[in-house]
C-alpha cells in the first residue's frame, strides 16, 4: 500500500498511462481541472490518498500502522462514493471534517481485501 499526499506522486505508483490520467482526470475534476488548485486544496484541508495495491492482502494491510488501517476502515465504512475508473479499478472517498478534508483509496478491483471487495458493493448503487 503508498500513501499519496501530493498528486504529482500519482506518477511515481508505476500505474499505466491512461489508468494514470483517468485518475488524475477524476481528482482534479472538482477543482475545473487545475492541479495546482487541487493540490493547494488537498494541502488546506488535508486529503491523502491510499494506493491499495495488486500484492495486498488483508495480512499485509494489518500490518500497517494504526492511523492507516483506522482511515482505510472508515472509507470503508463511510464512503461518500465509490467510482470505477477504467474497467479494473476504482476510487473511493470519505470525509472525515467540516472542512471537506478526506481520503481517497484507490485499488484493483480484482483485489481480493476486504476493503476493496466491501467497496465494491457501492459500485452499482
Amino acid at each position: 500500500m503508498k500513501l499519496i499526499k501530493k498528486i504529482h506522486d500519482i506518477a511515481r505508483l508505476g500505474l499505466a498511462p491512461d489508468i494514470e490520467q483517468a485518475l488524475i482526470h477524476h481528482l482534479i475534476e472538482p477543482f475545473d481541472f487545475y492541479i495546482e488548485s487541487a493540490q493547494d486544496v488537498w494541502n488546506e484541508i488535508n486529503t491523502t490518498l491510499y494506493y491499495i495495491e495488486p500484492s495486498d492482502s488483508d495480512e499485509t494491510l494489518s500490518m500497517e500502522d494504526e492511523a492507516d488501517q483506522s482511515m482505510l476502515r472508515f472509507v470503508k465504512n463511510y464512503p461518500e462514493f465509490v467510482d470505477a475508473i477504467s474497467d479494473s479499478y476504482l476510487l473511493a472517498l470519505a470525509i472525515f471534517n467540516s472542512d471537506g478534508g478526506g481520503c481517497y483509496v484507490f485499488a484493483p478491483k480484482s483485489s481480493q481485501t476486504h476493503i476493496v471487495n466491501e467497496l465494491k458493493t457501492h459500485l452499482d448503487n
